[in-house]
């Protein structure tokens, strides 16, 4: 088994240990070892789901979608990130991309994208997404899982677990945005009046600006947003972390999106080029005591 990974000093996690809130933080990446489909496998899962379709039949029958988030969950509890301190999954949203046939062989590769302690103090939100990659590397299934993980203590946090450098959509992060936007933001902007909205997931936050000035960030502006550019956890996470700003390339393949004014997102180009700079510019930071 392979395993990148990004831990903190003084925890006395080994990759086979459970791990607590603390032991995770947004970008550490973990990949399985192989995992083989036999005709066993597919026997058994027709047994239980009771899923007995002419598709599922027979030595190179196609199995059932749903085996696949099992075995993505089975591959997750060998990588040590499933144990005691995991006190319950809270969601799950799964694509199926290709059919999953016997004799294929698997692994699971997994990013973590969000971390969020709760109010409580004592636990904490993961969220990870998850890809079940084929020997070819064809994706054959890929979604998003976020369970409830205990803390080893209420915090306040000595090394942020989302550390706001890659809390994407999040109020902290807008702010901290502005504070490393460049001169040449306000110098594009210097007649615009409206707001531009950032979502990652289900988390968004609005920059009202006017005359070049972002004079609020909140998560809704009163008058809503003149447009929002949004994505998934993990296109913002690829955008931050690439070598180059990919805003461009990211827009023109779909990863990212666009409501409300058209017209003004795209007159706006420029000044979201320096937004996505000021963000690579966070994003890449490595808070106190994480190394790769």
């Amino acid at each position: 088994m392979s395993t990148e990974q990004v831990l903190r000093p003084g925890t006395g996690q080994d990759p086979g240990a459970g791990r607590h809130f603390e032991d995770f933080a947004v970008g550490q990446r973990f990949t399985s070892a192989y995992r083989p489909v036999t005709a066993a496998d597919l026997a058994d899962f027709t047994r239980i789901s009771g899923d007995d379709h002419p598709l599922h039949a027979g030595p190179d029958g196609i199995l059932q979608g749903p085996f696949g988030v099992a075995i993505a969950m089975g591959l997750l509890q060998s990588l040590g990130l499933h144990g005691p301190a995991v006190l319950g999954l809270l969601d799950t949203h799964w694509s199926y991309r290709h059919p999953l046939r016997v004799g294929d062989e698997v692994r699971l590769e997994l990013v973590i994208i969000r971390c969020r302690r709760t109010r409580r103090g004592d636990r904490g939100v993961v969220t990870r997404h998850m890809t079940l990659v084929g020997r070819d590397g064809t994706v054959v299934q890929e979604g998003t899982t976020s369970a409830m993980v205990a803390a080893r203590n209420a915090g306040p946090d000595p090394v942020a677990p989302d550390p706001v450098h890659r809390a994407f959509g999040t109020v902290s992060w807008g702010e901290a945005l502005v504070e490393r936007l460049a001169p040449g933001f306000a110098e594009s902007l210097a007649t615009w009046d409206g707001t531009i909205g950032l979502r990652a997931g289900e988390h968004e936050v609005h920059l009202r600006i006017y005359r070049g000035r972002v004079i609020e960030v909140s998560r809704r502006a009163a008058t809503g947003a003149t447009f929002t550019v949004e994505a998934d956890e993990l296109t913002w996470l690829e955008l931050v972390t690439a070598p180059a700003n990919e805003f461009t390339r990211f827009a023109m393949t779909g990863r990212f999106g666009t409501r409300g004014d058209g017209y003004e997102y795209l007159r706006l180009t420029a000044a979201l080029h320096l937004l996505v700079d000021a963000a690579r510019d966070l994003g890449t930071q490595h808070p106190a005591g994480e190394r790769a």
